[in-house]
């Protein structure tokens, strides 16, 4: 097995090694190689379960429907080129690739929120338990047993963890890493440095349950508020679409009849030049996808803080504008 190259030099450079440069040099071997090694848990672990993974990391889904959506429109442009049936190839390799991240940050998302809101129920059985005198990996193995929506299974892992060795803060702190919302990250700060301090734990998990259940409680009054406006982008959309459907199935064809009697009569160039409807309403009919794509986003940014929140109200309000004028219009 070939030697690492910090053991050469080290080797090399005297003849004899004390215990404490030993014990550098193997620490420095472990870190390197763990280093190495988490380099490739993440795709370890979408082998195992690529949705799960994938659920965890919703920015990766862009990676996996980024080529199916370019496969689709290669495919699609290859053969609708020089047609209006383009527009709808384009349409479609859109939805296609941000369907999948919509999926899976609208999961997300509600995962993370019911933790949240799960959490004060938590932190504060915990804090009870700890009262009656039970130490705190004990209390977490006693609660692990009962019922806390998704954030059982993160309860369970902590207890895991703990029955291997790992003390109560490290735990708590690995589970800030794998939820790093700012109430959770919050949270386990204040629990941990507690702890650390040798302080009233029991006291400072009341407290932070306490903190944690006033900050959801304002957190769904925001977005409750804030829900009026995301009704509002669809009100201001639905008028928008319906002005323009109306322009397209009255207005154009209008004007293509008034553009054909004024070239019967000899004046068509001096009245209103070459009028083509279809061109027309294929271009209201761009104007409509687009103001649904950039207002689903608004709606999200708007209404849960995240455009990529919107892109679900995106891929309603695109295809929304896209069936008035296919099958409407």
């Amino acid at each position: 097995m070939k030697k690492p190259e910090i053991f050469k030099k080290n080797i090399s450079s005297c003849e004899s090694i004390t215990e404490e440069e030993l014990c550098a040099i193997e620490d420095k071997l472990i870190s390197s190689r763990l280093e190495s090694a988490n380099k490739n848990v993440l795709l370890k672990d979408f082998l195992k379960k690529p949705f799960k993974t994938l659920y965890d990391h919703p920015e990766y889904t862009f990676i996996l429907s980024t080529p199916v959506a370019l496969m689709f429109f290669a495919i699609g442009i290859s053969i609708t080129w020089g047609t209006p049936l383009m527009d709808d190839v384009i349409i479609f390799t859109v939805l296609l690739l941000t369907a999948p991240p919509a999926i899976t940050f609208h999961r997300k998302f509600k995962r993370t929120d019911t933790i949240e809101e799960c959490l004060p129920t938590f932190l504060r059985d915990i804090s009870e338990m700890s009262r009656a005198g039970l130490t705190l990996p004990r209390a977490v193995n006693t609660v692990a047993k009962g019922e806390y929506g998704a954030l059982t299974k993160e309860v369970q892992t902590m207890d895991s963890t703990m029955s291997w060795g790992i003390s109560f803060e490290e735990s708590l702190q690995n589970f800030g890493k794998r939820v790093p919302t700012p109430i959770i990250v919050r949270s386990v700060s204040l629990i941990t440095q507690a702890s650390k301090a040798g302080g009233r734990v029991a006291s400072v998990l009341e407290a932070a349950a306490r903190d944690a259940r006033e900050v959801k409680l304002l957190e769904k009054e925001r977005r409750g508020n804030m829900m009026v406006y995301v009704v509002i982008t669809y009100m201001s959309f639905f008028v928008f679409l319906f002005v323009i459907a109306m322009l397209t199935s009255t207005f154009v064809p209008t004007m293509a009849e008034a553009g054909k009697a004024a070239a019967e009569a000899g004046a068509g160039n001096q009245f209103i030049g070459s009028f083509n409807p279809a061109e027309y309403t294929r271009l209201m009919m761009h104007t409509a996808v687009i103001q649904g794509f950039m207002s689903g986003l608004v709606a999200g940014q708007m209404g849960e803080s995240s455009a990529f929140q919107g892109l679900k109200h995106s891929i309603v309000m695109t295809l929304i504008s896209w069936s008035v004028f296919t099958l409407l219009i």
